[in-house]
């Protein structure tokens, strides 16, 4: 692992290093409550979701459609099967995104909260109190349309760039994981890990300016430490380098943006490495031999590593 450390550390030192229109977010007056299609015609659906999600009566109402899920995230579902709902407040700059999924009645069957927290962070929110819930089982795959539809009934235009790149990460993190599913030394949280720390290093080394190789690199080298390497496939890895290139393209790596995605991406990786699920993914890394590195660790030794080398090179630069 040291190895494989430094040998990307000596390449990195030898490179050159919204959804919404606002330019920060600030907090609205009021929370926004948008139901599942299918709840509009289904007063005691609705009140047992109403429940789930501590909606009040100061809250704004709106409905998410069939045709706001075509529009925001380019999927096709019946109202009839709407059924995920959500509460969102957007809170003031800084104070980071968190997301909680209310399964009291109703589980989320396909998606994480760190993976829902993942995708809204590419959609460009950074700052929100976002809960989830359905009074019955359902994928929660619409459940992001819901949040982008309380933006719209705050007057808030969102970037459709950056929402449909957010829901092809969702869906990307959500077959992969499928996909692995039943392999030994993979779970979903890992992959969400993995993913979040590929953004922060894009930020934080590369200033958003990054060649589709050096994506590559990067991914590899965090797949190995979230002891992910050799279990995704090439086609897997790929998915994802696609995804990390069309986020690039969208702009959200550079200025502001970057900047708060850096604050609540760390916040998200904070949330992961003391969730349950992430301790379990490393016991199971440990017996099979593997290791999972902390973000905090590996981003020290990186830092130190890229500091030495930059001392390096300004001392040959003084001999000349």
């Amino acid at each position: 692992m040291f190895r494989k450390l430094l040998a990307f550390a000596l390449i990195a030192a030898m490179l050159p290093f919204g959804a919404l229109n606002a330019n920060a977010a600030s907090e609205w007056d009021n929370a926004v409550t948008v139901y599942g299609a299918a709840l509009e015609q289904d007063s005691n659906l609705q009140n047992e979701t109403a429940n789930l999600l501590g909606v009040e009566d100061t809250d704004i109402v709106d409905y998410v459609y069939s045709e706001d899920v075509n529009q925001y995230i380019n999927q096709n579902y019946d109202n009839s099967v709407l059924k995920s709902s959500i509460r969102i407040i957007q809170t003031s700059e800084g104070d980071g995104l968190n997301i909680d999924i209310n399964e009291d009645m109703g589980q989320i069957l396909l998606i994480s909260e760190e993976t829902y927290q993942n995708a809204l962070l590419t959609s460009g929110i950074t700052d929100a109190d976002v809960t989830i819930a359905a009074a019955e089982d359902v994928t929660g795959e619409s459940a992001l349309a819901g949040v982008y539809k309380a933006f719209e009934a705050q007057g808030q235009e969102i970037d459709p760039e950056k929402t449909r790149n957010a829901q092809d990460e969702l869906e990307t993190i959500s077959d992969i994981s499928e996909e692995n599913s039943n392999v030994e030394g993979f779970s979903q949280v890992q992959l969400n890990k993995v993913i979040t720390e590929v953004k922060v290093e894009i930020v934080n080394n590369f200033n958003g300016d990054v060649t589709e190789d050096q994506v590559r690199d990067i991914v590899d080298e965090k797949l190995a430490e979230n002891g992910l390497d050799g279990i995704l496939s090439q086609d897997q890895i790929n998915r994802i380098i696609v995804i990390i290139m069309n986020i690039k393209d969208s702009g959200l790596f550079t200025g502001e943006e970057a900047d708060r995605l850096v604050n609540s991406s760390k916040d998200l990786l904070d949330k992961i490495t003391s969730s349950d699920s992430f301790q379990d993914a490393k016991d199971k890394a440990t017996e099979l031999g593997r290791d999972i590195v902390n973000s905090e660790e590996a981003s020290s030794f990186m830092d130190s590593l890229r500091s030495f080398w930059d001392r390096i090179v300004e001392f040959f630069k003084g001999l000349f």
